[in-house]
């Protein structure tokens, strides 16, 4: 006999005591999967028999979620520049911050026919949301894994990304020279050995790990960037918090010129005018007051 949803309201809040946060991704996995109204959700849920595919979705959620599986997986989807990729093991889950590329680029004023290369591109999430915006362009995104081109295939199709390609490359190994105006990356640049791994568990580790303290592949794309961009092109690379004195001398040991070089404990954002070479560095106390002068409230 099957079981009326308030029956698994009463399991989540058993097998997942006090976690307000799961709590509110198992109403989000309800509506969002299991396509279930407000009503059903907070009022007729003692009503509210559910199927037994429903069921196993359900018991599948409760299942993951005690291995701390990200909801992202779960759903099989994540919400990028306002619009929804499809997510799984293959590729990172894109974060927030990497907004903030996105954001640069589809400011800058482009030549046209201007070639833009997303390298590392996973999901295909920061390339095809420049190509999106920008139709006039020929946007590419390249991957060395196979798994991560075939996502980001998924989503290149689903929005009708026409203007995007997908390169099967080992970062800038295969391109000519003097071919790009723009590259952009997200490439992998955490430690093996940083504390945060441990709740990272579930995302591909290619994706997320560099040797040499986390600065190799950063060190592998501003080299043949060099190369491979046209004359006063543009590469744009995010890194980690710790990493801006480091990626700075990378960039002057090759006599490259840096516009901006902005790091701050949640992300890089662009919070004011920066002077051309001008490096910062914000500390968490100056974070609120900067937010709050650009509109944020507290």
């Amino acid at each position: 006999m099957s079981k009326n949803l308030r029956y698994y309201k009463n399991l989540i809040d058993k097998s997942f005591i006090g976690n307000i946060v799961i709590k509110k991704e198992f109403t989000f996995f309800l509506k969002e999967k299991l396509y279930l109204k407000d009503s059903d959700v907070y009022i007729d849920d003692k009503e509210r028999n559910l199927s037994p595919s429903e069921e196993d979705l359900i018991l599948d959620f409760i299942n993951k979620k005690q291995n701390d599986f990200p909801l992202d997986y779960i759903l099989n989807s994540t919400k990028f520049y306002e619009k929804e990729f499809y997510v799984d093991q293959r590729v990172l889950i894109p974060r927030p911050e990497t907004e903030i590329l996105v954001d640069y680029i589809n400011n800058y004023e482009f030549i046209d026919k201007a070639r833009i290369l997303d390298i590392g591109t996973g999901s295909g999430c920061i390339g095809i949301s420049i190509a999106l915006s920008n139709p006039q362009l020929n946007v590419y995104g390249s991957d060395y894994s196979l798994n991560a081109l075939k996502v980001a295939g998924i989503n290149k199709e689903e929005l009708n990304s026409d203007n995007f390609y997908l390169i099967n490359a080992d970062w800038l190994s295969c391109f000519r020279e003097n071919f790009f105006d723009i590259i952009v990356s997200n490439p992998p640049y955490i430690c093996e050995k940083d504390n945060h791994l441990k709740n990272l568990i579930h995302e591909p580790r290619e994706a997320l790990i560099s040797s040499d303290s986390g600065l190799c592949d950063i060190k592998k794309i501003i080299r043949q960037a060099t190369n491979i961009l046209k004359k006063n092109g543009i590469l744009i690379v995010e890194h980690g918090f710790n990493q801006s004195i480091e990626v700075r001398k990378i960039f002057e040991h090759l006599d490259i010129q840096i516009n901006r070089l902005i790091r701050i404990k949640f992300g890089p954002f662009e919070l004011g005018q920066i002077n051309k070479g001008e490096f910062i560095e914000l500390n968490k106390k100056e974070v609120p007051k900067k937010l709050k002068k650009i509109g944020f409230k507290e």
